[in-house]
């Protein structure tokens, strides 16, 4: 990294009471009474490390730790209480942060040490508390050790140091691996004989890496749990065609996983893998999307990074993928670049939002931004929708 150095005047001296000179901060040295030279990034953070997208909302982890969100804020989820916040905003009371995770309407924060810190909407137990929503982030009681954690629609996994996978919120379609169907459980519980190494949550089913495969729970009634019938609440499912060191993604009705530029993919069958099947239980080769580096899933949406161009296939619901198209009722049945990117290094989906990383760190966002009111894309805009990629204000 390319260091920099700059001068920092220290406060002025007095005759009487004149208190020792302050103590230089880190990266800085003390030259003299009245100065300090500073060292630092030659560029500051362009954008955030890491983007979650939600339903008309997203938060973005700043690299010191702190966490900005955007969109609406009905809720709470953009740690504030109002209609809506235009542009990232930090949400005050958490830093420390090493992971975020993003659901429909609520986030949570994996901080140093292992804790989980949760907001926003909270009507399915997904806070890890019984209340109906909550702007200020708290901690997710008894829950100590996490290394890693996987929010889906309204149910969130973390996977602990010891390999278990605890899951807690909406338990509707056996989101919490217990293959109920009750309304929600707001304590985190153990998945019963599950050890990981990883965990990902699509919208209501979750997935777990073991050392000898991958198991999915939860709704399958695409077999996107992996099951071989369909299933409304499934328990932990061996899945078949996922390799031990694949990138897997879920969504709402599928998953896919990513390996040597190679994309597989099981459940609903949106990609038109042996057009007759209506589902593949198991992982199916898409050779449309061939040569891809990085993806994303949301709802019934995929996009990746092609060589730094970004293409988005999928159902499209609200016409928010933006990429040219010709299908009826705007569904993308083949991956459709988006015009204009040659530089982008990720891409992230949410429901009706997508973002992408250029390779100088800053961020561009588009889609459905439901005009001044919501402002869903946080880039300060009052269109309805933000058709091109635009640079999001960090």
């Amino acid at each position: 990294m390319r260091l920099f150095a700059f001068v920092v005047a220290l406060a002025p001296s007095f005759a009487l009471a004149q208190p020792p000179p302050p103590r230089a901060p880190s990266g800085c040295t003390t030259v003299s009474d009245t100065e300090m030279e500073c060292w630092g990034p030659a560029h500051p953070q362009a954008g955030p490390v890491q983007i979650g997208l939600g339903s008309d909302f997203g938060c973005g982890l700043a690299a010191n730790g702190t966490v900005r969100c955007w969109g609406r804020s009905d809720d709470g989820q953009c740690g504030v209480v109002t209609g809506s916040v235009p542009t990232p905003r930090e949400v005050e009371s958490l830093d420390r942060v090493a992971a975020l995770g993003v659901g429909y309407a609520h986030a949570c924060a994996l901080r140093e040490g292992g804790e989980v810190w949760c907001w926003g909407d909270g009507g399915h137990g997904q806070l890890g508390v019984e209340i109906e929503a909550r702007a200020t982030p708290a901690r997710v009681a008894d829950l100590s050790d996490v290394r890693q954690i996987a929010v889906g629609g309204f149910h969130n996994c973390a996977l602990r140091g010891d390999g278990a996978v605890l899951c807690w919120g909406s338990n509707d379609a056996g989101n919490l691996g217990d293959g109920g169907e009750r309304e929600h459980r707001a304590t985190p519980m153990p998945v019963r004989g599950i050890r990981a190494t990883e965990i990902w949550s699509g919208q209501s089913f979750t997935c777990a890496r073991e050392r000898r495969g991958v198991k999915c729970w939860g709704l399958s009634e695409h077999g996107q749990a992996g099951t071989r019938r369909r299933v409304r609440a499934a328990r932990p499912t061996r899945l078949a065609g996922v390799g031990p060191r694949d990138a897997v993604v879920l969504a709402e009705s599928f998953g896919c996983a990513l390996a040597s530029g190679r994309l597989r993919c099981w459940g609903n069958n949106l990609f038109n893998v042996d057009g007759a099947v209506s589902m593949h239980p198991q992982a199916v080769e898409v050779p449309s999307w061939r040569g891809v580096a990085q993806l994303s899933a949301r709802t019934e949406d995929l996009c990746g990074v092609r060589e730094g161009r970004v293409s988005c296939q999928g159902v499209n619901r609200r016409d928010h993928l933006r990429v040219p198209t010709t299908e009826a009722g705007q569904v993308v049945s083949d991956p459709s670049e988006m015009p204009g990117i040659t530089d982008a290094v990720e891409v992230v989906t949410g429901w009706f939002t997508q973002c992408l990383r250029h390779d100088d760190g800053a961020w561009s966002c588009w889609g459905w931004n439901r005009g001044a009111r919501v402002g869903a894309v946080g880039v300060g805009s009052s269109e309805d929708r933000v058709v091109t990629p635009t640079r999001l204000p960090w």
